[in-house]
């Protein structure tokens, strides 16, 4: 046993000395250039991907690796820098492992404040590679020295160009600059046109700006002395002189022209939407083109997924002005073209390079009388890294290059410039330009799914959650992931919210399925479920809620199952309860109250399936269908059951034809979703735009965009829950 316990000893004071010896410092560091590849190589890649997941392990990788890799490869490039070895080739290692960036800014709204920390660690890294150059400049290659010297230039450029963009275009200031300008271009405008035709179909009389709300050469001129734009102005883009563009990559009449056009209408959608972000004023809010925009212009027409697309286009500008790096569309990319033509040129002479074509760890004339340290594989890492710097370069460019930014630059300037009209060549490149994307689907395209009374079956039937030790907390979490499901938003779903904007719907002051009633003549036999009903808005929500559910097990296997109103009254019914479950800060600002709501309802739905032994789906509906509040002080969370299952039979008596039944849940369900999405909760959005996004947060905008802003208040105020622990 002693023998043994010593040879351990010994192996261990052996790799001890070896890890600290010239070649395993080399071992260690060629170890973190590898890791530190990698890491970037994740970073730039998964990226672009992250905006459409709503996997949470997923959004954690993609933060470890951001949290890591600049810290990695600071670490990497000090120890070499500290390193006691001679190796030439770490000073490739290092000049490459710097040039390689991300496109991903932040991960969150609040990390927005840490650009100025990433900027100085960048800084500290360009500062060691200089010291390590200048510690190996006696035994570099005269052409490798020449070759990482301007590459290293190029590094300290490429940073000075990221920190003039970040002071020049930076978010706060595009939030008060540009924001007050288009405030004011929307009032001024708003008064002068208001009076003259308009048409949303062909966005006649629409002059929402596009691009050229700052001169050129005169942003700070401009915006210092109030100079408000004109429409008139040549250099101004609008969306009308989009849609009366007559060079036929805009007039043809071609599914890619029309997307070229919507391109550039929810860029200036998206300015229009910007201004909510620090609470700017809305002028055009009374405009009757406002009013009309939304039901006659976006959602005109049959195409419903022209709908969903301009909102997507739209909200995908709104999370790259918070989360990635792209410049202003008001900027030039010749920089940026020539700073990569630079690199590539550097790049690939470096690598086929004579002393890297015929590098030998033996034959170093420039060493002197020291040999180098080699473990053989250190070549290889070098090729590896300048091979990998090339391929993140190429990739970062082209998604710069095919960014909607940039795109809608160019799109505004073939309107500005009427030679390009009819040139062949120019057009045909345009439109390959335009048509290009590297950029995976801007959001997940899917919903939440959440059964508020199947939830509490499952949780009945769950021996871990009814341990009494457990905590409520754990339960929670445990019991989380099996309560929430998501599904691919279907086109039923689309469908019926398209239809239901195309209606006059946004004409009318109707609030939580007011109108619906009204449209099927049922307004007296429901009075009491909708707008007046006493519990407000999320006790309507509520009730829909374990109607529907009711509803829809008892009609599962009839007629309607197959129909496209099922599918979207209950796939709409189960995202809404989603939302309360997982999401209440997108449909109520009393987020607290609605909390201890659901607590309760969960609760008291689960004392009653516990009190009556319920352990399947079809005794569950049987048994609520009997269930009475009891007592006389009777609980919100006891009447809202109540009149959910009360509403379920009244639905069933009063709408007999499963058909039309469900033709009359699903417009309830689309209005009900459409009532509680205007909001104030701006960060709320924007935070859920880099988790996947929802369906809710793409409604959000085109309802802002419609002059609705605020959440129609019900007739009964909902008096504030109070929380009684039992």
């Amino acid at each position: 046993m002693e023998v043994q316990h010593l040879s351990v000893r010994n192996a261990t004071v052996t790799a001890r000395e070896w890890s600290a010896s010239q070649v395993g410092l080399l071992v260690r560091v060629e170890v973190l250039v590898t890791l530190s590849c990698a890491l970037l190589t994740a970073l730039v890649f998964l990226g672009s991907s992250r905006r459409n997941s709503h996997s949470a392990a997923f959004r954690l990788v993609v933060w470890l690796v951001l949290m890591l890799s600049y810290p990695a490869v600071s670490y990497t490039i000090g120890l070499m820098q500290s390193g006691s070895f001679d190796n030439s080739l770490v000073v490739v290692w290092a000049c490459f492992l710097l040039g390689c960036s991300d496109g991903i800014a932040t991960c969150s709204v609040d990390g927005n404040d840490k650009q100025a920390r990433i900027m100085l660690n960048q800084a500290t890294q360009v500062l060691y590679v200089f010291l390590l150059l200048i510690s190996y400049m006696h035994s570099l290659h005269l052409h490798l020295k020449i070759l990482l010297v301007l590459l290293w230039v190029l590094n300290v450029v490429k940073l000075g160009m990221r920190l003039l963009s970040l002071l020049s275009v930076g978010r706060e200031r595009v939030l008060t600059a540009d924001n007050w300008l288009i405030s004011k271009y929307m009032a001024d405008e708003e008064q002068v046109s208001s009076a003259y035709g308009f048409d949303p179909k062909t966005m006649e009389g629409y002059k929402y700006v596009v691009t050229g709300e700052m001169k050129k050469n005169g942003r700070d001129a401009d915006s210092v002395q109030g100079k408000l734009l004109d429409a008139t102005d040549a250099y101004v883009v609008t969306v009308d002189k989009v849609w009366q563009c007559e060079g036929s990559l805009l007039s043809s009449k071609d599914s890619s022209s029309s997307k070229f056009k919507d391109l550039c209408l929810s860029f200036a959608l998206f300015k229009l939407l910007r201004r909510r972000l620090n609470s700017s004023p809305l002028p055009e809010l009374g405009d009757i083109r406002t009013a009309v925009f939304v039901r006659r212009g976006i959602a005109g027409g049959g195409d419903h997924e022209r709908l969903f697309r301009v909102m997507e286009v739209e909200l995908s500008f709104l999370y790259d002005f918070h989360y990635a790096r792209y410049p202003s569309p008001k900027q030039t990319l010749i920089p940026e073209t020539a700073m990569f033509v630079a690199q590539m040129a550097l790049s690939l002479c470096t690598l086929f390079s004579s002393p890297l074509l015929h590098y030998s760890s033996n034959n170093n004339p420039a060493a002197g009388d020291n040999k180098t340290i080699s473990t053989g594989l250190d070549i290889w890492l070098a090729r590896l890294v300048i091979a990998l710097f090339v391929i993140l370069e190429l990739f970062q460019y082209l998604s710069l290059v095919l960014s909607d930014w940039h795109k809608v630059k160019l799109l505004c300037r073939y309107v500005r410039r009427r030679s390009w009209h009819g040139h062949r060549a120019m057009e045909m490149l345009l439109w390959l330009v335009c048509r290009a994307t590297l950029t995976t689907r801007y959001w997940s395209n899917t919903v939440g799914q959440y059964s508020l009374l199947h939830a509490c079956l499952e949780n009945e039937r769950s021996w871990i959650l009814r341990m009494p030790l457990l905590h409520e907390w754990v339960k929670g979490r445990l019991t989380e992931a099996r309560r929430i499901t998501r599904r691919s938003l279907p086109t039923s779903v689309k469908q019926a919210i398209h239809q239901h904007l195309k209606s006059d719907w946004l004409c009318y002051s109707a609030m939580y399925g007011d109108r619906t009633l009204q449209r099927n003549i049922l307004e007296y036999d429901f009075e009491w479920f909708t707008s007046s009903y006493k519990h407000g808005g999320m006790g309507i929500l509520l009730i829909w809620h374990i109607a529907t559910t009711i509803r829809g097990a008892a009609d599962a296997g009839g007629d309607a199952g197959g129909e496209d109103s099922y599918e979207a009254a209950t796939t709409l019914s189960n995202y809404c309860g989603y939302l309360l479950f997982q999401a209440p800060e997108l449909v109520t600002d009393a987020i607290y109250d609605e909390r201890l709501l659901m607590e309760a309802l969960h609760r008291r739905i689960q004392e009653h399936l516990r009190s009556n032994q319920c352990r399947s789906e079809g005794d569950m509906f049987v048994k609520l269908l009997a269930f009475k509040p009891s007592g006389t002080n009777t609980s919100e969370e006891d009447e809202i059951l109540a009149d959910g299952v009360r509403l379920g039979s009244l639905i069933e008596a009063k709408l007999p034809d499963e058909k039309e039944r469900w033709k009359v849940l699903a417009e309830m369900w689309v209005e009900l979703l459409l009532t509680v999405t205007p909001s104030h909760n701006v960060s709320a959005h924007v935070n859920r735009l880099a988790t996947g996004g929802e369906l809710i947060t793409h409604l959000w905008p085109l309802l802002t965009h419609a002059g609705m802003i605020e959440r129609p208040t019900p007739c009964t105020l909902w008096a504030p829950y109070v929380y009684r622990r039992r």
